[in-house]
């Protein structure tokens, strides 16, 4: 390699390392980051947009002998992912950090390689879709692979707008939901600006414009690690977002997206599973019926998202996927219902939950009411609440 290019490789490293070491706030992922054995690999896989770029450099700051890169770089394209960390390792950089390594041809057998010769340690960043645990180069055994997630209620308040607040557990929430609410009260009102900016962290002026050039990146880029990716198939993966953004959970179901993309039952099944890889949809299953369809939700903000297309979203639809994009950190499930008997929305941890507005009341009998404002008592919980959970 020409040496101009290492010196840009080294001279950028150094300056983005500085920058991000100003940001004092750090997403959740990173303390279980550091503690992983030196032994492994660490790879962070998730959504554009995230932060797993600042997460990488605030480690590579705090980490000797480190040096970062992106992947993508336009100088770096002539030369493999093994070339240009061996010419690191000469310079004396034991800790490479390789930002959006899926962009790169053959990664996974040159990580393979470089982790046999056991001369450095990689950490590196990808889209959602990529899967260790299928990769032919055997990574599994090598890497550890974390997902890095949209940023919570809580961290996006903690990030953006000041404030301290420390994640609670599920058991917090429901046994001390009178404390919890009175100590962060001022917040209940933001749970819904959450869902128009939250999730991703793009700064708030020229927000959309970066997440409508974010989602057509994971389309067209990420979303090719999982199959050719045509100008139809880009067409029909946007009309699917919409289509449930403007949809009640359970209506946009296998059927209705395959007579609304003019597409085959057995493709909308698989678009939906894409989708949900790339980290755009969340599927929830059932509890009971594994052959019953799953509620469809999307990422925050993504629903809000669509909404700038010409239509109004429903506020119940955006309870439920608050609840959902925080809650699925647990794991979550629904209740069959029937014609004739209408089940709660939602069993976590074997306790059954109904989502609504303040005035929703005990009709389907479940074990916790989660509702907007600050009430509580009756077993009924604030839902800006479960934003806290990690």
């Amino acid at each position: 390699m020409e040496s101009r290019i290492i010196s840009s490789i080294v001279s950028t490293s150094k300056r983005l390392m500085k920058w991000a070491s100003r940001f004092p706030k750090r997403r959740f992922l990173y303390s279980e980051l550091k503690e992983i054995d030196k032994e492994y690999y660490v790879g962070v896989k998730g959504i554009r947009g995230v932060g797993k770029t600042v997460l990488l450099l605030q480690l590579a700051f705090e980490t000797e002998k480190s040096v970062y890169f992106s992947a993508d770089s336009t100088l770096l394209k002539p030369y493999s992912l093994y070339e240009i960390v061996k010419e690191l390792q000469g310079m004396g950089f034991k800790n490479i950090f390789i930002d959006e390594i899926h962009r790169k041809a053959g990664w996974e057998e040159d990580l393979k390689t470089l982790y046999d010769e056991h001369e450095v340690r990689v950490f590196f960043s990808g889209s959602s879709a990529i899967d260790i645990l299928h990769s032919s180069a055997d990574l599994s055994r090598r890497v550890v692979l974390k997902e890095l997630p949209p940023a919570s209620f809580r961290e996006w308040l903690n990030i953006k707008r000041g404030a301290d607040i420390q994640p609670l557990s599920l058991d917090e929430i429901l046994s001390k939901a009178f404390e919890t609410t009175y100590r962060y009260m001022e917040y209940e009102p933001m749970w819904k600006e959450y869902m128009l900016k939250g999730g991703v962290l793009y700064p708030d002026g020229g927000f959309f414009d970066a997440l409508e050039n974010s989602l057509r990146k994971v389309i067209l880029e990420d979303m090719a690690a999982l199959r050719e990716v045509s100008v139809k198939y880009e067409e029909d993966a946007f009309k699917l977002l919409y289509l449930i953004a403007r949809s009640k959970p359970f209506e946009a179901n296998y059927s209705r997206i395959a007579k609304s993309l003019e597409i085959s039952k057995t493709l909308a099944i698989r678009l939906v599973s894409d989708l949900e890889k790339a980290g755009l949809i969340i599927r929830v299953l059932p509890c009971e019926n594994i052959r019953k369809e799953p509620k469809l939700y999307l990422t925050v903000p993504l629903r809000r998202f669509f909404e700038r297309k010409g239509f109004s979203v429903e506020l119940g639809s955006l309870r439920e996927e608050f609840f959902v994009n925080h809650v699925r950190q647990v794991g979550l499930c629904y209740p069959k219902s029937s014609r004739l008997t209408k089940k709660p929305d939602f069993v976590v941890a074997g306790k059954i939950f109904e989502i609504g507005g303040p005035g929703k009341g005990r009709g389907q009998r479940p074990d916790y009411v989660v509702s907007d404002g600050i009430v509580t008592g009756d077993n009924r919980v604030p839902l800006f609440l479960f934003g806290f959970l990690y």
